[in-house]
């Protein structure tokens, strides 16, 4: 979620690089902001694929387009949709749909009889206030989808068949004074939504302490509890084990408290793992890791990935400071744009164990990883220009090169 590493500065509606409704469906889009319809190959389109371009002024776009199948690749975006901005990308039931940047519209696809992604509904959240799709938003079921808008302090509850509003829950607590609130990678388990709350003050430099993780019922429309522990900062996704325990790691804000205090000279927390138990609404008193203290001394840089729910087993990058070039110091984000991070695996258990991923190579940040099939996709880039995107089977921790790309890996979701 961070312009500011592209220099841009940064706001509450910012984009994880670590790597991202209340009027008539039917609402027109101005041209400016129309995205391309030509929507991928033509073939059997197994998957939608995601891409975000970063051109050189800083201005982002966002690309989605169908493809037969993982080993056609190199793949670029000239059959690709496009849309201006950041855009939000989630699938579900074989279905994709894309939040625009400049606009508060999901738009959904389905596959063509042609191969090619086609437009098959739209909802506008205009009506509640919004301007733009933010970006915690999470796919529960075929007729439930939750997305929350920050700005507005609301979970909005849409039903991504009929594309229409059915409900809201206000979040008054993810509102702190003088901080912006990021609640991206916001997940959905078993019927409940979990949001992550982060809150930063990237004027002051400040990353608030502290981990929170709302628990939402979007059928029910209420809140279920709020985990909030202060033993490290800014916890992102949860991702559970098959025994059904939640565990959230407090990743500094993808290391911004580390950075801010390397800057000014003091010490921050260091990140670590929580969790919380079956059934229960917080975090477990007696439950505490920190990340250093399972690999060594390296600090985890960006959030917990999992390649499937359920399995107990995260994926995160690690920060290299010797592999920093002379003149580069962790003390702003041009360290995000080295090549000085690296994939590790993390078996959430009592203890976790953390090793690096094999066959990975060193990257920058980059964005969060996809999932398919059990497999994890992760997007290793060294400038954003293309990138190389590795599938990891978690089982054997290994990650073998499977196809490249033009921008930064942004999503797989299969069409079927």
């Amino acid at each position: 979620m961070y312009r500011r590493w592209f220099g841009w500065a940064p706001a509450a509606a910012l984009m994880a690089l670590l790597g991202a409704a209340g009027c008539d469906s039917n609402d027109a889009t101005p041209d400016a902001a129309t995205p391309r319809q030509d929507g991928g190959s033509g073939g059997s389109g197994a998957f939608a694929l995601a891409s975000i371009v970063i051109n050189a002024d800083g201005t982002r776009v966002t690309y989605l387009q169908a493809i037969d199948s993982l080993d056609d690749g190199p793949f670029d975006n000239v059959q690709a949709i496009e849309a201006p901005g950041n855009g939000v990308i989630m699938g579900g039931d074989g279905r994709v749909f894309l939040g625009l940047a400049e606009q508060p519209v999901w738009i959904r696809y389905e596959l063509s009889a042609e191969g090619r992604l086609e437009e098959t509904g739209r909802v506008s959240f205009l009506g509640i206030g919004a301007s733009a799709i933010d970006y915690g938003n999470a796919y529960v079921d075929e007729n439930t989808a939750v997305s929350v808008f920050t700005s507005l302090a609301l979970a909005v509850i849409w039903n991504p068949s009929t594309m229409e509003i059915v409900g809201e829950v206000e979040l008054p607590h993810l509102v702190v004074d003088g901080y912006e609130t990021e609640v991206w990678t916001t997940e959905a388990h078993d019927g409940l939504v979990y949001i992550p709350g982060r809150w930063a003050n990237w004027d002051t430099g400040r990353i608030r302490e502290g981990v929170s993780t709302t628990i939402l019922d979007p059928h029910a429309r209420r809140i279920v509890g709020i985990a909030e522990d202060d033993r490290c900062a800014s916890g992102g996704r949860v991702v559970f084990d098959e025994a059904g325990y939640a565990y959230v790691m407090g990743d500094g804000r993808n290391y911004s408290i580390q950075m801010f205090a390397n800057a000014a000279g003091t010490t921050a927390p260091e990140n670590c793992i929580l969790r919380i138990a079956p059934g229960e609404t917080d975090f477990e008193e007696d439950y505490y890791y920190t990340i250093p203290s399972l690999t060594g001394g390296l600090e985890v840089i960006d959030e917990l990935s999992t390649a499937q729910q359920g399995t107990g087993i995260g994926f995160a990058k690690m920060f290299y400071p010797d592999e920093l070039p002379e003149g580069v110091e962790p003390i702003d984000f041009a360290f995000w744009s080295v090549p000085a991070h690296r994939l590790w695996r993390i078996v959430l258990a009592d203890p976790p164990t953390a090793e690096v991923v094999e066959g990975i190579p060193f990257s920058a940040i980059g964005f969060t990883p996809g999932a398919y099939d059990g497999r994890l996709y992760s997007g290793e880039s060294e400038d954003g220009s293309t990138s190389d995107v590795y599938e990891t089977d978690p089982e054997v921790n290994r990650a073998t090169l499977r196809f490249s790309m033009d921008g930064y890996f942004a999503g797989l979701y299969p069409l079927n």
